[in-house]
């Protein structure tokens, strides 16, 4: 089986982390989270008892939250909801999944000011042109299926280190083994060598996760 970091649609919830939404209730291994675009929907002294209130023992990280500059309110409001969150991932020793779009400076800012100690996982990264940055905040990079016509893929994949690596599928309706297989092929290793380097970064990050 491979690990997937981040899935709407899960295949093997074993070995997979659902997207769910508050009030989902889900019953397989799962993050929960406050998405940026939804950011105005709550305010920020409500944000931990809506999350905690829908975190059971499948509940394996936090997210995806973070920043948009794309999309959702405006970036102060979007802001002060990734912060309860980031202050809830500490306190409750659980992994961030972030979604950040064209805010990356100011991602790396709050970065900086709270010094997290859970990992950061930079979903569905696609933006080569901040990967250097990206790599030396520490966060963990996770490829989803955009990685397989990616016009920077060679360079992308080869400089990410082994120990920051994921893979995901997001919202894409592919199996994630299409992505593993890109993947050893770009890192020139076998799928069984990749299987073992995700899944092992997979427990070092989610470090809930167990089988049944």
């Amino acid at each position: 089986m491979f690990t997937n970091c981040h899935t709407h649609y899960p295949v093997h919830p074993d070995f997979e982390i659902r997207q769910e939404v508050p009030g989902s209730g889900a019953s397989c291994f799962h993050s929960v989270g406050i998405h940026p675009w939804d950011a105005a929907r709550f305010s920020t002294n409500e944000v931990a008892e809506v999350l905690k209130k829908n975190m059971n023992g499948y509940t394996l990280a936090i997210g995806e939250c973070g920043l948009d500059g794309l999309k959702g309110p405006e970036g102060s409001v979007q802001a002060s909801i990734f912060e309860e969150q980031i202050l809830l991932s500490e306190e409750l020793e659980l992994p961030l999944i972030i979604h950040c779009v064209k805010m990356w400076n100011e991602l790396s800012a709050l970065r900086r000011k709270y010094r997290p100690t859970q990992p950061w996982v930079f979903h569905g990264f696609a933006k080569y042109g901040i990967l250097d940055q990206v790599v030396s905040s520490g966060m963990m990079i996770s490829l989803g299926a955009g990685i397989t016509n990616h016009p920077k893929r060679e360079e992308m994949v080869a400089n990410i280190p082994d120990r920051q690596l994921l893979l995901e599928t997001d919202d894409a309706g592919i199996e994630i083994k299409h992505v593993y297989e890109c993947v050893a092929e770009l890192k020139k290793i076998s799928l069984q060598e990749l299987n073992d380097l995700i899944t092992a970064n997979f427990k070092n990050t989610f470090t809930r996760w167990q089988i049944g």
